[in-house]
């Protein structure tokens, strides 16, 4: 479809593709019961209860635990790269950037997407970046969630949820060799320790060096080794009594800051430095310091339910810790030791928290349904940026620490904020069955976010600079007692949708709804470093848009759908249009000179555009599956800049594409061959406000196969490849001036083989 084309047109076509579709689901036969010739009718909790896929008013796409195995899934980009208009990438910083509908996640700020995993919302998106093991279903859902999930819900939820303790003794294990040199293990046992106690251990462990090496040192610059486990106790005394305690860990060791820099007037590598060009991704790593990255996140969480009759009492209490260190050069990354001006830098995060959320659910079997509760966060952040002089070709030991002159890497530049975050929200929600088949749905939420900085960096004098490091003091006059500041943030968040079932096997509705970010801090005098960096380089004050402080971010979305089982349910067809209005829209700004990552506002966006996806069972045995996602993106006002205003919106595909076909074949009475092939097709994306020239990654098509030989439910060997076309590309392009882009390589082909057994 073209940019010209209305929402009034989307919404036209939807209606009329639903009201034939319909039609024909009201001639085709029905069957009480799926069978092996019938789709999977899935149960989902996108709305905190469990219902039935067809009737939840949403866009959601789930994975159970059968498609997870048969797809493979062992990654977030796995299943998010095939969900029609979700931008993901990653990096071996720890980040990960989950987009939808173009709403966009940015770098050190909050997600727009919450992510909750066996009930608790993770606070960070680099709790995310792990690797799935275990998982017993994931739905991911689009449109606005603030009102039932809180905040960061703006854009829509994952809701991830793992293996439940069994009530027999049971266990798998997963073993797979790839090319780079990479291993993975997986494995779980579980069952019973008595009559009301249940337990489940899993554990995951993966090592790679990774497609790249860097000429000059040898390194493998994207090698990682995550190692991860979990245990869960499930007691049940009762009927009414159900307490679900996990405990989690994961330890990674790596490379990081696998950059590559693109710097007009400076050749690097294959790059020539005659222009910025997103396209050109063969480019060689060729800096002489090794990246390092530790991270250690530890979780634990218990879950209460209490059956009191009328309704149920759920009880949800989560803690995790997380230590993210990474460090490596500074930009533009050269081989560059010893010479004036070239920096190592060093970046740490230091995460706790602690949520807690009550809330009562009336039963499901009853034409008015209702839900209602509390919820509670209390997060506590160190974070530290700090660049030293490259003297040795290493990062800087002791780490985190002001090295004086004379001393081997001497510091140029540290920075030590303390953020504090406590959050707390009251929330409701109604269903009601106006008819049989005309369906209400109400939700609210009121969040109140109390946020703070602390700028606790030593006031001492840098003998480097001649300044104090602390920016705070140094730039804005405070003394360090002084640098402090704190801001509430409130926002009301309802969601209605009506949905009508027009037949068992068709459903329509319409929603509208707000999400809610909250707004932050900065680093105090970030401002003004970031100022005089620009002059210093040559550039206006108007390149620079970031304040000390920035503003929370509301979303308004309107959305129209159906969801249709067709032709005796061998036909799975969703489909949705949607309008967002985006208020204060967060994007990333970096300087490597100071070393300073910072968060700017967006007056608006404004995103229009539909998805579909659709599976299909033919008679012959062969499934069917994809999905197309359109989305229309674009600055509304800009205060800042407004020469930005009709710029594309940073951060998201134009377009996505999902195609993939599976069937298995017997080949004896209990031994069954799979083979599966799926292409995914992201489209052109921009990566900052300023639509820079050259920043524009065009198309990326990334084919992926598997082939599967399993025997009964014992044991399975299978073959995968992954972007089997090689495609070069950068995952992530991060625009610093005009001149000079930061950017993130995708992997190249991988392929291997794995094996399970189930016992």
């Amino acid at each position: 479809m073209k940019r010209s084309l209305s929402g009034s047109i989307y919404v036209t076509s939807l209606l009329a593709l639903g009201a034939s579709l319909a039609s024909a689901a009201d001639q085709a036969p029905k069957k009480e019961e799926s069978s092996a010739n019938t789709l999977e009718e899935v149960i989902v909790t996108a709305t905190k209860r469990n219902e039935n896929l067809l009737r939840v008013p949403m866009t959601v796409s789930v994975l159970t635990a059968k498609e997870i195995e048969a797809a493979g899934i062992t990654r977030a980009a796995d299943f998010l790269n095939s969900t029609p208009n979700i931008t993901f990438q990653e990096d071996n910083t720890g980040e990960t950037f989950i987009n939808i509908r173009g709403q966009t996640s940015s770098r050190n700020s909050d997600p727009n997407v919450a992510i909750v995993v066996d009930g608790v919302t993770l606070t960070s998106v680099r709790d995310f970046n792990q690797d799935l093991y275990d998982v017993e279903q994931i739905e991911v859902l689009k449109g606005p969630q603030s009102a039932l999930y809180g905040r960061n819900a703006a854009a829509g939820a994952i809701v991830v949820t793992t293996q439940a303790p069994s009530d027999a003794f049971e266990g798998s294990a997963t073993v797979s060799r790839g090319n780079f040199d990479t291993s993975r293990f997986a494995g779980s046992v579980s069952g019973p320790i008595s009559d009301t106690l249940k337990f489940r251990a899993a554990v995951s462990f993966r090592d790679t060096q990774g497609p790249f090496t860097d000429i000059t040192t040898g390194e493998n610059v994207m090698r990682t080794t995550p190692t991860l486990g979990r245990l869960a106790l499930l007691y049940q005394p009762s009927d009414k009594l159900t307490v679900d305690w996990k405990m989690g860990f994961e330890v990674t060791h790596g490379g990081t800051l696998a950059y590559n820099a693109q710097v007009v007037g400076l050749p690097l590598g294959n790059f020539p430095g005659t222009a910025i060009n997103a396209n050109d991704a063969d480019m060689p790593w060729i800096t002489n310091v090794m990246g390092v990255y530790d991270e250690k996140y530890y979780s634990t969480s218990i879950k209460i339910d209490y059956d009191l009759g009328f309704a149920k009492l759920t009880s949800i209490t989560g803690a995790n810790y997380l230590d993210n260190f990474f460090g490596g050069d500074l930009t533009p990354y050269l081989p560059d030791t010893g010479q004036p001006g070239a920096q190592i830098a060093s970046y740490a995060f230091i995460d706790k928290n602690y949520s807690q959320e009550l809330r009562l659910t009336s039963r499901n079997d009853q034409p008015f349904r209702w839900q209602a509760g509390l919820y509670g966060l209390h997060f506590l952040r160190h974070q530290y940026e700090v660049l030293n002089e490259d003297t040795l070709g290493a990062v800087p030991s002791p780490r985190l620490a002001i090295i004086p002159p004379g001393a081997p890497e001497p510091t140029t530049s540290f920075g030590h904020q303390y953020y504090t975050t406590t959050s707390y929200a009251p929330f409701a929600s109604i269903q009601y069955d106006v008819t049989g088949q005309l369906h209400l749905n109400v939700a609210g939420r009121y969040d109140t976010e109390v946020r703070s900085v602390s700028e606790v960096t030593p006031g001492d004098i840098n003998p480097i600079t001649g300044e104090s490091y602390n920016l705070c003091v140094q730039l804005t006059g405070r003394t360090v007692d002084q640098c402090h500041d704190s801001k509430s943030f409130h926002q009301f968040e309802p969601k209605v949708s009506l949905s009508y079932d027009v037949t068992p096997d068709a459903t329509v509705y319409a929603s509208y709804g707000k999400g809610f970010k909250s707004g932050g801090f900065n680093p105090i005098g970030s401002r003004q470093a970031l100022l005089a960096a620009a002059a210093a380089a040559g550039q206006p004050a108007s390149s620079v848009f970031v304040q000390d402080q920035f503003d929370k971010e509301v979303s308004t979305s309107y959305e129209i759908g159906a969801k249709l089982r067709l032709l005796d349910r061998r036909l799975a067809i969703n489909a949705a249009v949607f309008q967002t209005n985006i208020t204060g829209a967060e994007q990333f700004q970096f300087i490597p000179s100071v070393g300073l990552q910072t968060t700017i506002n967006i007056d608006k966006i404004k995103s229009k555009g539909f998805d579909v996806d659709v599976t299909a069972l033919l008679p012959i045995g062969l499934t069917l599956f994809g999905g197309y996602g359109y989305t229309d993106a674009t600055v509304e006002a800009f205060a800042a800049n407004p020469s930005f205003v009709g710029n594309a919106a940073p951060g998201s595909f134009k377009y996505t594409l999902n195609l993939g076909a599976t069937q298995a074949f017997a080949v004896s009475d209990r031994a069954m061959l799979t083979p599966r092939i799926e292409l995914n097709r992201q489209g052109p994306i921009w990566w900052d406000v300023n639509n820079t020239p050259g920043t524009k990654r065009d198309p990326v098509d990334l084919l992926k196969a598997r082939l599967t030989l399993s025997h009964s439910n014992h044991w399975e060997v299978a073959a995968y490849g992954d972007n089997l076309l090689n495609k070069k590309y950068f995952q992530e392009v991060v625009p610093i001036l005009s001149n000079f882009t930061v950017d993130y390589r995708g992997w190249t082909r991988t392929y291997g083989i794995e094996g399970t057994v189930k016992f």
